[in-house]
């Protein structure tokens, strides 16, 4: 562990995750604090025709917030590539900011093949792995400890909470389903292009209302 007021020299290893998070973390806080006027409604966020102002605000506030996490954590990878040295205050911070990303992602956790895609297409998982396997030795256990709970505590989310009432039953069909539902078929292509699901099983397996 490195002391309160020292400086690490960064390896080349740690300049090439810090660099990673600053383009990735900085373009998306960069473009979602800036996109206001590209930002378009939603088609779940139409209710009696029109654009609802309640739901797109709710919206709004969690994309901004999302936003302003991902420029800080940006910023302070940005800060220490360019510096070639971090403080443990900075390291903390970016072991922190993932902690507190990685837990969405597992309590979240998508059925099937769906969910494990989308797990492994996501920057902060690699990332969160790479800096505990590392450079888990520089900070203070404590932060530690406080980083695997965050994780901990989004996998009993998951197993708790997504798999008994969020998404229930616990299958892709019942996702399709409320995908279309919200956002129409277009974006359930998508989603089916990750999923491996095809036609052929979109015929075979009736809608749930009808299955029982």
């Amino acid at each position: 562990m490195i002391g309160a007021t020292e400086f690490y020299a960064t390896t080349p290893g740690l300049n090439v995750i810090l660099w990673v998070e600053a383009v990735i973390y900085l373009s998306i806080g960069a473009y979602e604090l800036l996109d206001d006027f590209a930002a378009k409604p939603k088609a779940w966020m139409h209710i009696d025709g029109r654009p609802n102002s309640y739901l797109m605000l709710q919206h709004k506030v969690g994309h901004k917030m999302h936003a302003g996490l991902c420029f800080v954590l940006g910023m302070v990878a940005l800060n220490g590539a360019v510096e070639g040295v971090v403080t443990r205050f900075e390291l903390e911070l970016i072991f922190i900011s993932f902690a507190v990303i990685l837990p969405v992602l597992w309590a979240t956790l998508l059925p099937g093949r769906l969910g494990i895609t989308v797990l492994l297409l996501k920057p902060e998982f690699w990332l969160q792995g790479l800096m505990l396997i590392f450079y888990s030795d520089l900070i203070r256990i404590e932060i530690l400890w406080l980083c695997i709970a965050l994780n901990l505590w989004g996998i009993v989310v998951y197993f708790l909470n997504t798999r008994r009432s969020l998404i229930s039953p616990y299958e892709y069909a019942t996702l399709r389903r409320d995908v279309i539902a919200a956002e129409g078929e277009a974006a359930a292509v998508k989603f089916d292009k990750l999923a491996g699901y095809s036609a052929a099983e979109t015929s075979s397996n009736p809608p749930l209302d009808k299955q029982s």
